[in-house]
C-alpha cells in the first residue's frame, strides 16, 4: 500500500467515525428526519469515490431542507465529516491500484550509499 492509498484509508475511517457519531446523536435525540438522510448512504457500502460521493450528496440535500437540524453539536462534527469528503473527492485517483501490477517493487534502501 502506498502513502496515497494508506491517507485514504485512514480518511475514509475517519469519516465512518464521524457518521456514528452523527448516528448516535441522532438516535438518542430521535431525530428522524436527520437520521433517514444519513440512513439512506451510510454505512458506506465499500470506499469507493460514489459511495463517498452519495454520501457528500445526501448530507448535502439534508443541509439544504433541514438546516436547523444540523445545529449544536452537531455542526462542528459536520464540519469536520465535509472537510474529510472533500479531501477524499478531491484526489479520487490516489485509490486506484497501480497501472502494473506485477512490476517489481521499489526498494527505499537501494541507492543509499
Amino acid at each position: 500500500m502506498n502513502g496515497h492509498s494508506e491517507s485514504r484509508e485512514i480518511a475514509v475511517e475517519f469519516l465512518d467515525t464521524a457518521c456514528e457519531r452523527l448516528f448516535d446523536i441522532w438516535c438518542e435525540s430521535r431525530s428522524v428526519i436527520p437520521l433517514s438522510y444519513l440512513l439512506h448512504c451510510w454505512p458506506l457500502p465499500d470506499r469507493g469515490y460514489a459511495s463517498v460521493k452519495r454520501l457528500s450528496d445526501g448530507l448535502r440535500e439534508l443541509r439544504m431542507s433541514n438546516p436547523h437540524a444540523l445545529g449544536g453539536r452537531i455542526r462542528p462534527i459536520l464540519a469536520e465529516v465535509t472537510s474529510c469528503i472533500d479531501e477524499i473527492l478531491q484526489y479520487p485517483r490516489i485509490c486506484l491500484p497501480r497501472a502494473v501490477n506485477d512490476s517489481p517493487a521499489v526498494a527505499t534502501g537501494m541507492y543509499v550509499n
